[in-house]
């Protein structure tokens, strides 16, 4: 019948763990072997296979995919194998490095007498535990500014997360409509707040008006262009267009689009009378921390992978969506330009901190944001955690993040 954990799990369930074999991408990794390359984003999706480089196996080129789709796509037919949204898009805080993922946190249920909360929980992989453990524990730290107090715990003000080395990971987990293949499975790795946040909203609408059932139903996968006006540390503004990933099914009226939603359930039905992939034999991706590590720390965290962190001029990065943020919060507290790029002049060390300070103060008044014809600005994380605390010196560890010591010391 089967070997227990390996194809059937305890309860007698398939376990149908299809392997990742195409990669989908809005943006270009480092060239193999390249010691000085460096990531670089892109207006349109590109397609990769694994293939075998000497003694390594590379993401290359997959001309077959891209001829499918046309020259430079910002639009993909995407399908979803699996009822689950954890299992169709993974979302956790990552901080990748080569060897692997050195911490994640994500959002958990906490039962307890006083009722049902939700809060952020990470693993830690440290020398005192190579293999993880609940981070920050009894951590504290043993010099700066902050001697002698508890390290944070996942999410506000974790000082990983404010240096930008731990961010938003998102793992979409689908097949190809113009390129579909069975017995795998295809992912897109975003590490992009907007992208996260866009993609859930829209995987939860999508499961939400289709009775909850995501398997087989189609969607369209878009990169959009958003234009953003920001000022930089020495308060000059610049512009920038980014990528922004998000679902999107559209018709003439809603026939038409439960239509084009159901389509791949349909054809995959043929002459049967239904579809149906029973729950507990759903497609769920198969893939290792050890296989993509190289990967994913090389094209969205340089930094680790090379030790100091550079950015292309044309490249978007975070902070640049954070100076926005402060921008948009400045106009909708009635602050005109000049003003604000006093401020960003004046916490240009802190900019977090800085963004803080205008959201309370946006919070406070909520009059003033009323009065203001502008839109919100995009600043809560996917998990409700927002990306503002006052960031203070750390000094090295023995874990190479915040120099911490353990009050149990085991």
């Amino acid at each position: 019948m089967g070997i227990l954990g390996l194809t059937h799990d305890d309860t007698g369930n398939a376990l149908e763990k299809l392997p990742v074999t195409i990669k989908v991408a809005i943006g270009e990794g480092p060239e193999p072997g390249a010691e000085n390359g460096h990531p670089r984003k892109l207006d349109h999706f590109v397609f990769k296979r694994k293939a075998l480089r000497g003694q390594d196996v590379v993401w290359i080129s997959a001309p077959e995919i891209s001829q499918a789709h046309g020259e430079n796509p910002t639009e993909l037919g995407v399908v979803f194998l699996n009822d689950d949204p954890r299992e169709v898009l993974r979302t956790e805080y990552a901080l990748w490095t080569p060897g692997g993922c050195k911490c994640r946190g994500e959002l958990v249920q906490i039962e307890n007498g006083d009722g049902t909360r939700f809060e952020m929980q990470a693993i830690r992989r440290t020398q005192k535990h190579p293999e993880g453990e609940a981070w920050p524990g009894n951590y504290k730290y043993v010099d700066g500014p902050k001697k002698g107090q508890p390290v944070e715990s996942c999410g506000d003000g974790c000082p990983d997360l404010e240096r930008g080395e731990c961010r938003p990971s998102g793992d979409l987990y689908f097949m190809l409509e113009k390129f579909p293949v069975f017995g795998t499975i295809c992912r897109l790795h975003t590490s992009s707040y907007r992208s996260v946040r866009n993609l859930s909203t829209g995987l939860m609408q999508i499961r939400r008006l289709n009775g909850g059932r995501l398997t087989g139903v189609k969607a369209i996968l878009k990169a959009s262009p958003e234009r953003v006006s920001y000022v930089d540390r020495d308060g000059t503004r610049h512009t920038s267009v980014a990528y922004i990933l998000s679902f999107e099914i559209g018709a003439r009226d809603l026939r038409t689009l439960v239509a084009n939603m159901t389509e791949p359930v349909r054809l995959l039905a043929g002459g049967h009378a239904a579809f149906e992939l029973p729950r507990g034999s759903q497609y769920v991706a198969s893939e290792t921390d050890a296989e993509r590590a190289r990967e994913i720390a090389s094209e969205f965290y340089p930094q680790s992978a090379t030790g100091e962190v550079s950015v292309s001029p044309q490249q978007h990065s975070e902070e640049d969506e954070q100076l926005a943020r402060i921008c948009e919060l400045g106009r909708q507290l009635g602050y005109n330009d000049a003003k604000t790029k006093m401020l960003v002049g004046q916490w240009r060390q802190d900019l977090t901190g800085l963004e803080r300070k205008l959201r309370n103060q946006s919070d406070e008044d909520p009059q003033d944001t009323k009065k203001s014809s502008r839109s919100p600005v995009p600043a809560r994380i996917p998990n409700g955690h927002r990306r503002s605390t006052t960031r203070q010196p750390v000094t090295a560890s023995l874990d190479g993040s915040v120099c911490a010591n353990d009050e149990g010391r085991r």
